[in-house]
């Protein structure tokens, strides 16, 4: 009999090791689809969250940092029509029209680009919804949907073989087509009003930005959900280091005394005392005179031990990684970094982030020029054939969509390798300045301007942005130009 056992656990036996028993026994993991996990959870996971970010600084502080470095001062647009005129009034056009894109008239397109972001990774997802409008320079105006609007709850299968999923309507070839929506935010109970009205939007008037994680996933979740339980549990654990600490250092001395009635500086009137206490207080300069046998002795100052620091720092690294960024952008805690520790952690960083950026510019921005100009065409604010934009708006809707550079982290070793890069020909001026978040074309039409007009006042400058002088020997003209 027992050769038989053995022969059965033999065969038994797992080939991976997270399927073995003993301490595995009790690790029951879900086969649940992507969707059905997400649509069952979404909601607790959202409030929760959002509940951090209320009362956890550093998760706050954390959204704000991920926003300012995705969105920073804007995204540039940069039109790609073979009509140079045609893309200088299609660019002036949108400048104008951004500062004044949002239906509340409360953001401007940059601003709005951030409350995305920062939406997206507190909550999973936010929508935004083309409005179309009588007035502005285009009629068309920008409204940003909070994900709690987006009906969850509408699960079920259609007459003409869709699928509804938390919402979301796709056809059977895997399409978006249409979102639901409550009229009203569900949980604003403000002003009364009929919280349950819903509204199908199609998918046409919707951008939806949110990051997939898993194939087939239609709703987002917060960028934090593996570290909310671990964020929650550290806040409790701060606080009650501070209350420890406060509880000590409002009870600051204890007397002692042989006498069980403890008539230390006793006062009738005290209404704070209880019943049978004496309560003395001390100020500057006070002397107390203690009865025989009694004695005071002070409570020593309550300290955190010197665990508390590195115990508090593992978790914010492993809550910072959750949200996609270094422990030092996390916390703010520059005391321990030197340049190529915040190097390194920078590019990891920025590479995440450019990802992000992306897909922003591909789940919303992109499809915001592209409505921008198809409104602008139709309406007449700018002059185009229509015949010719309905045959192929792909040709009008051409764009370079470049965000802002990161900023240096040692300017001078950063712009002197860039400058050698371009000597070298590993690069080209255009691509260094499109890393920076600039327009080439653009930046050598402002050099031409200040050029001229410093060559027309007859003003002189310690740098020249003319070229070099041609020389026999191309080291001496690169030496030159260093000296300068």
């Amino acid at each position: 009999m027992k050769l038989i056992r053995k022969i059965k656990r033999y065969f038994n036996d797992p080939t991976f090791s997270a399927n073995g028993r003993g301490r595995m026994r009790r690790w029951v993991a879900s086969s649940n689809g992507p969707n059905t996990t997400i649509v069952y959870s979404l909601s607790e996971l959202r409030s929760k969250s959002r509940d951090l970010t209320r009362n956890f600084a550093y998760m706050n502080g954390a959204y704000e940092t991920v926003s300012s470095n995705i969105v920073g001062p804007g995204i540039n647009v940069l039109p790609r029509h073979d009509d140079c005129a045609f893309c200088d009034r299609i660019i002036q056009l949108w400048d104008e029209w951004q500062n004044d894109c949002d239906i509340s008239g409360t953001n401007n397109l940059q601003s709005l680009l951030a409350l995305a972001v920062r939406e997206r990774f507190e909550a999973g997802e936010v929508f935004l919804r083309f409005i179309p409008v009588d007035d502005g320079v285009v009629p068309l105006k920008l409204q940003l949907i909070e994900a709690e609007q987006c009906k969850l709850d509408e699960c079920h299968a259609n007459a003409d073989g869709s699928q509804t999923i938390g919402g979301v309507t796709i056809d059977a070839k895997g399409r978006v087509t249409k979102y639901m929506f409550y009229k009203q935010h569900p949980g604003e109970s403000v002003v009364a009003g009929n919280y349950l009205e819903t509204v199908e939007i199609p998918a046409s008037e919707i951008c939806h930005y949110f990051k997939q994680l898993w194939v087939g996933q239609v709703h987002g979740v917060p960028e934090a959900f593996a570290a909310l339980l671990k964020a929650r549990e550290m806040l409790e654990y701060d606080e009650a280091e501070l209350n420890k600490k406060k509880i000590a250092a409002m009870m600051m001395a204890f007397v002692t005394t042989p006498s069980p009635d403890g008539a230390l500086n006793s006062d009738q009137d005290d209404m704070d005392a209880d019943p049978g206490e004496a309560v003395a207080q001390i100020t500057t300069g006070t002397i107390t005179t203690l009865a025989p046998g009694e004695d005071i002795k002070f409570n020593p100052p309550a300290e955190s031990g010197s665990s508390y620091e590195p115990f508090m720092q593992q978790n914010l690294r492993a809550i910072a990684n959750a949200v996609q960024l270094t422990y030092e952008e996390f916390s703010n805690d520059m005391s321990k970094a030197n340049f190529s520790s915040i190097r390194a952690g920078l590019n990891i960083t920025q590479r995440k982030h450019r990802q992000e950026q992306n897909r922003l510019i591909h789940q919303m921005l992109r499809r915001i020029w592209q409505e921008f100009v198809k409104c602008a065409i139709i309406s007449g604010a700018i002059e185009a054939d229509l015949r010719l934009y309905n045959e192929d708006p792909a040709y009008y809707h051409r764009a370079r969509f470049q965000p802002a550079g990161w900023p240096y982290v040692n300017p001078q070793q950063e712009v002197a390798a860039q400058k050698e890069k371009v000597l070298c020909g590993f690069a080209s001026r255009s691509q260094i300045v499109a890393e920076n978040g600039f327009d080439a074309g653009e930046i050598d039409a402002q050099i031409a301007l200040d050029n001229a007009r410093a060559a027309k006042l007859g003003l002189k400058f310690t740098t020249d942005t003319q070229a070099a002088p041609a020389n026999s020997n191309p080291n001496q003209a690169i030496d030159g130009n260093q000296e300068n």
